[in-house]
């Protein structure tokens, strides 16, 4: 604790941000037997747009760009129902049919559940966008092996003061990962924020995670990503429902520990996303960056970039190709040591990974929407545009040495002349 506060006292340029963690008695994947690989999947998550393509293709059946957008807007409004009663709802809307679209989003006293793209008329959504009538067959078709959920939540203990719950979500070829939903309080605005999954296990290696130490059975597919999204959402419209249809007035403990009932904050809908479960994002880079598009895509999500963040242990080639890729997601690096020696100690590829090179990948990342009139960038510069777009690093305070007041100085000179999240 000292150290920190010296961190804090020397580096006033920089904003700090402390997350408590209660660690609850759940079982996960760390600590029961599991299987060591995946099996091919079967049925495969409709959510995975390049298995959905790759699959129509195959029977003879194409969409255009604005027809798959339309399908996967559709399927985001109706809160994601089995594809039969997605097609039979199409179907009813477009015939003129359906009562209304809020019969997908549940009506309770007269309220309607919020969604995040509300809809108002259910057959104006349909006019000029038309599905077509063989892809509906497929969706329809058990043979076609698709579904809109192909995992399951097993457990979703809730901590006592309500604001995390913590999903175990079991996969259909019998792995569990974790996610954990956050509900953020305060004064100013609330928000919820989904701490997702990429991988079952991982094969950093890092000696202080749970994870690290199960080696990688399988990275998850960019559908099953996504799943956990639609789990969270679930969750939330569920607590939503329950609250008006009982007029409850459950209450959440903001951030500075004053009370605040749910019915007085938005918490309908999932707001932010941190690649921060199982696995490390950027070992599953193509299905981890597709999951990124669908969460930011303004007809599903909608999230801003600045609400998506990859974390990664420090791969940087992966880091630069995600600048690359896509330079508005936040980056954050989880460091945990504030020189090469004793990181290596604790995070065993980072041998392969110079500490030096992953800040200035950090940096890169942090410049990249910039334009410098010279080709290089300085202090002033540096310091404009990490205001503008925030990176962070994650440091776990571990007994030991990597705790102590002279890694405080190192990781503060280490982090000079940046607005860092840590």
């Amino acid at each position: 604790e000292e150290s920190i506060q010296l961190l804090v006292n020397g580096c006033t340029s920089y904003k700090y941000l402390y997350i408590n963690y209660k660690i609850s008695s759940t079982p996960t994947m760390a600590n029961t037997k599991v299987k060591r690989r995946r099996d091919p999947l079967s049925p495969k998550p409709i959510l995975d747009r390049k298995l959905l393509v790759a699959s129509l293709e195959a029977k003879g059946i194409y969409l255009t760009d604005l027809q798959l957008a339309t399908f996967y807007q559709l399927l985001h409004r109706q809160q994601y129902p089995e594809l039969k009663a997605f097609v039979q709802q199409y179907y009813e809307a477009v015939n003129g049919t359906a009562k209304s679209a809020t019969s997908i989003q549940q009506q309770v006293s007269g309220a309607v559940v919020r969604s995040q793209n509300p809809i108002s008329s259910t057959r104006r959504i349909f006019a000029g966008r038309e599905l077509p009538k063989a892809f509906l067959n497929f969706l329809a078709d058990d043979e076609s092996d698709f579904a809109t959920l192909t995992s399951k939540i097993q457990s979703r203990p809730t901590s006592q003061d309500g604001t995390t719950t913590k999903m175990a979500i079991e996969l259909q070829d019998g792995h569990v990962v974790e996610s954990v939903l956050m509900r953020h309080v305060n004064e100013k605005g609330s928000r919820a924020t989904v701490c997702v999954s990429s991988q079952v296990g991982c094969a950093m290696g890092c000696t202080f995670c749970a994870t690290g130490t199960m080696g990688i059975r399988g990275d998850l597919c960019t559908g099953e990503i996504l799943e956990q999204l639609v789990h969270a959402g679930h969750i939330l419209t569920e607590e939503a429902i329950e609250m008006r249809k009982n007029n409850v007035n459950a209450v959440i403990v903001t951030a500075n520990g004053s009370k605040k009932k749910k019915s007085e904050v938005s918490l309908d809908f999932v707001r932010n996303v941190v690649f921060m479960g199982m696995g490390e994002p950027l070992n599953n880079y193509d299905n981890v960056v597709e999951a990124c598009r669908g969460m930011i895509d303004r007809r599903r999500w909608n999230l801003s970039h600045n609400r998506v963040t990859v974390s990664t242990v420090g791969v940087t080639p992966k880091m630069r190709k995600l600048t690359k890729d896509l330079p508005e997601v936040n980056l954050a690096l989880s460091l945990h040591a504030p020189n090469q020696p004793m990181r290596e100690a604790i995070v065993p590829t980072a041998k392969m990974y110079p500490i030096e090179d992953m800040v200035d990948a950090l940096d890169e990342h942090m410049l990249a929407l910039e334009t410098s009139r010279n080709g290089s960038y300085g202090v002033e510069e540096r310091k404009s545009a990490s205001k503008k777009k925030r990176a962070m690093i994650e440091y776990v305070m571990l007994e030991g040495d990597t705790s102590t007041f002279e890694c405080a100085h190192q990781l503060g000179r280490l982090t000079k002349n940046r607005n860092l999240v840590v």
